[in-house]
């Protein structure tokens, strides 16, 4: 009997898998038509029918496996196995080899620190957003450019950790579905540490599949080159800019929750609302990231290397309101809150959007998909620019009433997806 090659099989199996058309997709009893991502399932179901042609199971954790093969089975159906790698967990005569062995040529998931591939362990975002953005081929310069942020004299303090510029990039490029905003009763948003369901990996396939052209050369221009100010840290001043910029760039990966301000479930005995899940709407990012302990609110808990600034207002429109002096943007340092009018109307009262400065062009800001890095040298948030507010260890205005409770604003800015 004449033996075909493994790299053979390969080929011949997931290429046969690409042949069958989205719209010969199945109907599964799992996931009706009013679902929430149908449609998005529907595309992939060629690809992710790896509980037969009745069952989708939406909610159930994602494994390594059957995550490995849908993306090899969508992104790189013809690359050929590395007979060199090899896993103690998974013989070379699995049908789930060929897949585990070109995810892991190609960098998109990693072994275990022991080299066992252990497929049915589910994949966290982190894992996840490292697979689809590399699997995606085309995002290579922003992902170096990302995983080098970079003082201007070269030095590289950040410590951002290893899955960080994929998740940014997960999270500018919209590649997760954004659910319900409301802080109140929300739990569906992706965290961090989240292990995606099978619905989510559809909708994130699906729209990684759809991703306008422009939006990838765009980002590959926009982060080949990360340079922010060099800061002395041994000087206070600028060690309290690195220390900030650090902490506000590690909340890369929480979701955007409309009158979120924890980054995770309001604790406990809090003076103003509940908040079902971890996540942030602009000015609540602020209030995470600068805001000093006060008014009954104390973040600053989570980031002792500097204790923050007083900031009462808890809008953005509050905060560019009761700005004691109103920077251009010539002016702005590290630290500073940039505000926003989506209508172009450079007014307070049509101020809808806050972010933090960090200095060079760049702020981070919780838009459309969360924390996220943003330039604001030029293009739309240049343009609507309102002006910029310095914050003060000290109190300056009186504490206007506590609004978490309706104040969110909307996830402003030119939408990616």
């Amino acid at each position: 009997m004449h033996r075909v090659p493994l790299r053979a099989l390969l080929v011949v199996s997931v290429a046969a898998a690409v042949l069958i058309p989205a719209q010969q997709a199945l109907a599964f009893t799992d996931v009706p038509s009013s679902y929430w991502d149908y449609s998005q399932i529907t595309y992939t179901t060629p690809w992710m029918s790896d509980y037969g042609s009745s069952d989708f199971y939406p909610t159930k954790d994602e494994t390594r496996s059957y995550g490995c093969r849908s993306m090899v089975q969508m992104f790189d159906p013809n690359e050929a196995i590395d007979p060199s790698i090899t896993f103690p967990d998974l013989p070379n005569t699995d049908p789930m080899y060929p897949y585990a062995n070109v995810c892991v040529k190609l960098g998109w998931f990693n072994p275990y620190s022991d080299g066992s591939w252990a497929g049915d362990k589910s994949i966290p975002r982190s894992a996840f957003d490292q697979a689809l953005t590399i699997a995606m081929g085309s995002l290579g310069t922003a992902i170096k450019g990302l995983q080098g942020i970079h003082e201007d004299n070269g030095s590289k303090p950040y410590s951002l950790g290893s899955r960080w510029a994929y998740m940014q990039l997960g999270t500018y490029l919209g590649l997760h579905y954004g659910h319900s905003d409301s802080s109140s009763n929300n739990t569906n948003d992706l965290q961090i540490t989240t292990h995606m369901h099978r619905d989510e990996v559809a909708y994130s396939l699906w729209a990684a599949k759809h991703l306008d052209s422009w939006d990838v050369s765009n980002s590959n221009t926009l982060f080949a080159n990360v340079s922010l100010p060099t800061l002395d840290t041994s000087v206070g001043s600028q060690n309290s800019q690195y220390q900030l910029t650090l902490y506000a760039m590690q909340q890369v990966g929480y979701p955007y929750v409309w009158g979120g301000e924890w980054n995770t479930k309001s604790p406990s005995g809090y003076c103003c609302g509940s908040q079902a899940e971890g996540g942030f709407d602009c000015s609540g990012f602020v209030w995470w990231v600068l805001k000093k302990n006060e008014d009954g609110y104390n973040a600053a808990q989570y980031h002792p290397a500097y204790a923050g600034w007083s900031v009462h207002d808890r809008t953005s429109q509050d905060m560019a309101h009761n700005a004691p002096t109103q920077l251009s943007y010539s002016q702005l340092a590290i630290g500073n809150l940039m505000f926003f009018a989506s209508d172009g109307v450079h007014q307070w009262q049509h101020v809808d959007h806050v972010g933090i400065y960090i200095g060079n062009g760049w702020m981070m800001h919780s838009t459309s998909g969360g924390p996220q890095l943003e330039t604001v040298s030029s293009g739309w948030y240049q343009t609507q620019f309102v002006w910029g507010r310095k914050l003060t260890s000290k109190s300056i205005l009186a504490p206007i009433k506590h609004a978490r409770l309706g104040a969110g604003e909307a996830a402003t800015g030119p939408r990616r997806h």
